[in-house]
């Protein structure tokens, strides 16, 4: 099976509609070709989340067959969100409006919160955390570098950023691992913790001010101005994933996970929020 014989049955196996055969030479394309996995994946987890979020309508006949002809048009070199994220992985058109449809469904979620103003998900610090902690549990983001030491991890990190990182030793901790990325020309560490009994805990960081200011990446309104106030700033997902916002010297750090939210403090930090 080739990649664009893959490609045309991802819906089907998502769907769980292949054959016996179809089965097992998808499974061996996809334990092979890691572009083709990453697609998979995605599709998979998006159905997921459009399964529990979004309401069922039918759409006009008319809408549905000019989105049809859109994607048929659209270049299949388009880079998608996650490229830029990631490091430049390439998606096809439907893969792209797939994961459109996970930035729509997420962004929607987080402007129906009191007080929240519009922010493009592309530059929400917030969403960006919970989407880059899902693609870590999908295994599509992966650390670089993986260590038993949190000093090896934060200088390799460190090396070039214009901000003081947050690598630290948690109880409990079987390893952590760290990647770097850009977004819009901006600097992020991505730190990731494989905890014993806790499962994954996701670290997002960029420079405080760069997040404060909102030109390039920033937060919510409501969330800026509680952790102006307070230093810490909470949230749950519909998911049940807790998020939780601190500043580290002249760091913003976002930190997602199912862990209970006072394990999460307690284990990041000996401050109270």
């Amino acid at each position: 099976m080739d990649c664009q014989e893959f490609r045309e049955l991802i819906s089907d196996a998502v769907d769980e509609r292949l054959g016996p055969g179809y089965r097992r030479t998808f499974a061996d394309h996809a334990g092979s070709c890691r572009n083709c996995r990453n697609e998979f994946e995605l599709e998979r987890i998006t159905k997921q989340v459009i399964r529990t979020r979004v309401r069922p309508a039918t759409a006009p006949a008319e809408v549905y067959e000019s989105l049809r002809s859109t994607i048929r048009r659209s270049p299949s070199n388009s880079q998608g969100w996650l490229g830029i994220i990631f490091g430049g992985e390439f998606l096809n058109p439907a893969v792209a409006l797939v994961a459109l449809l996970v930035i729509v469904v997420g962004a929607i979620s987080l402007l129906q919160k009191n007080n929240a103003i519009p922010l493009s998900t592309e530059k929400n610090i917030i969403a960006q955390s919970i989407n880059n902690y899902t693609a870590t549990m999908a295994g599509i983001l992966k650390p670089e570098l993986v260590s038993h030491d949190p000093d090896d991890i934060k200088d390799y990190l460190s090396k070039d950023t214009p901000f003081d990182v947050s690598v630290v030793t948690l109880d409990g901790c079987d390893w952590c691992g760290g990647v770097l990325s850009n977004v819009n020309g901006v600097r992020l560490v991505h730190v990731v913790y494989k905890i014993g009994g806790e499962g994954i805990l996701y670290v997002y960081q960029v420079n405080l001010q760069e997040a404060m200011r909102g030109e390039r990446v920033g937060l919510p309104e409501h969330a800026k101005s509680v952790l102006a106030k307070t230093g810490w700033y909470c949230e749950q997902t519909p998911e049940g994933c807790n998020v939780v916002l601190w500043r580290h010297k002249n760091t913003l750090c976002a930190a997602v996970s199912k862990i209970e939210k006072g394990k999460m403090i307690a284990l990041l930090s000996d401050k109270k929020p």
